[in-house]
């Protein structure tokens, strides 16, 4: 993506990586070629990265994200479908499309799809007359216009990536929901106020920098849904909340990754 690619996907332990056409595939192969070394410098590969590139054009482009990105059931309520499905494809579940872009978060990951899933229960097993949501980090958008169409009728979501902002921006407009989440490029310091969930589907060692942030944001009773965690990392998450007074209410695992269902007394 810093090299300007516009999309990838993984086929077995290739990475299939998009770029525009004016792309210099030398300048493009150097620094693949110096990430590399750099990589293995710190014994994270076993052996060093191989680019090799080919031409497309935009239809077969198209066509590897239809191949890749089809409907996903998500919890008992919602269907993410990419953005060239029609709303009948969400079978009576309720439909949220996603038009792959630059904004991590199309449903699929395990991590995105944990946040969704923990979202639905808390809003489900308390019910709120008008439950206040903030996404830290939103990427593409999904978890905020996930809750918009949950019901929640305030939802704050924002990215330091004015990229990401766009592609949540056109997902939001995808979704009919513009005017129930307020998207801007920022961080927490552009925000005031308390939620009743905040969402962050980061990094664990981000989420600990965060956490007096997300503390402080939090409402009296709120709960946090956080993510991108890997297992092993759970010590760390449970260190900050305590240190900020907050509790761990409930853990999903999922593979290597794991949700952290925080909450404040």
């Amino acid at each position: 993506m810093q090299l300007g690619s516009t999309g990838t996907w993984q086929d077995g332990e290739s990475l299939i990586a998009y770029f525009p056409s004016d792309t210099v595939p030398s300048e493009a192969g150097h620094a693949i070629e110096a990430w590399s070394g750099h990589f293995l410098s710190l014994n994270l590969l076993d052996a060093p990265l191989q680019a090799e590139w080919s031409t497309t054009d935009e239809a077969d482009w198209i066509t590897a994200w239809q191949a890749h990105f089809s409907p996903l059931p998500v919890g008992e309520r919602l269907m993410v479908l990419p953005d060239w499905c029609p709303d009948s494809d969400a079978r009576g579940r309720i439909p949220l499309k996603i038009k792959p872009g630059r904004g991590f978060g199309t449903g699929g990951h395990a991590t995105t799809a944990t946040c969704l899933e923990t979202l639905e229960k808390r809003l489900t097993a308390a019910p709120l007359p008008a439950p206040t949501v903030l996404d830290v980090g939103t990427g593409s958008g999904i978890l905020a216009i996930g809750a918009a169409l949950l019901g929640c009728t305030r939802v704050t979501a924002f990215d330091n990536d004015p990229d990401a902002v766009l592609n949540a921006q056109e997902n939001a407009r995808l979704n009919h929901v513009e005017d129930t989440v307020r998207l801007f490029t920022g961080t927490t310091d552009a925000v005031s106020g308390h939620y009743d969930i905040v969402l962050a589907n980061l990094l664990a060692h981000v989420i600990v920098e965060l956490m007096p942030e997300l503390n402080r944001l939090l409402a009296p009773g709120g709960h946090l849904i956080l993510s991108g965690i890997l297992n092993e990392q759970v010590d760390q998450i449970d260190a900050a909340l305590a240190a900020n007074g907050l509790k761990a209410k409930d853990y999903i695992s999922r593979g290597m990754w794991l949700m952290v269902l925080g909450a404040r007394p």
